[in-house]
């Protein structure tokens, strides 16, 4: 029950809580390589975190689909030259702007309600704990990868400046 009132609150507001994401995204120090995206494909990337998110709370992708996702995705990110740092933060503020949106709406009717909510916030860390682990774990196999290449990491990241 809890599950579903926030799969509905997310994909009510979804539109709200990327813009409010994308906004503090952009503006910290932390995330600064992220300016560099263009803002339609970072818009995507934030709205898809939170669509698999749901479809995760909604048992439609497994632990093994996010593994892999998330894994490729670090492999990404490390080609697209952001540094990791840079992108655990990212999810770390996804997963703030989402609890702050929550809590704003009102989203707990009772003490019961609040307790399913400490379960339910469980389950949301250990998405966001997961996705971090699995897209640091890409990026250092692209890394590792890239530092046996003839061309090796430093050149490839002073090129891209």
């Amino acid at each position: 029950m809890i599950y579903s009132k926030l799969v509905k609150l997310i994909e009510d507001n979804q539109e709200e809580l990327v813009r409010r994401s994308l906004k503090e995204l952009l503006s910290r120090d932390e995330t600064r390589c992220y300016r560099d995206v263009k803002p339609e494909i970072l818009r995507e990337r934030v709205s898809d975190v939170y669509v698999r998110l749901i479809s995760w709370l909604n048992r439609e992708r497994s632990a093994a689909d996010i593994q892999k996702y998330y894994i490729d995705l670090g492999k990404r990110r490390f080609t697209e030259c952001i540094p990791i740092s840079e992108v655990a933060i990212a999810f770390m503020l996804l997963k703030r702007h989402l609890w702050l949106f929550v809590t704003e709406k009102q989203f707990f009717d009772s003490t019961y309600e609040c307790y399913q909510a400490l379960e339910l916030n469980n389950k949301v860390v250990l998405f966001f704990d997961r996705i971090i682990y699995f897209a640091i774990t890409g990026y250092e196999e692209e890394m590792f990868k890239a530092g046996q290449d003839k061309e090796g990491i430093f050149s490839r990241l002073l090129k891209k400046k």
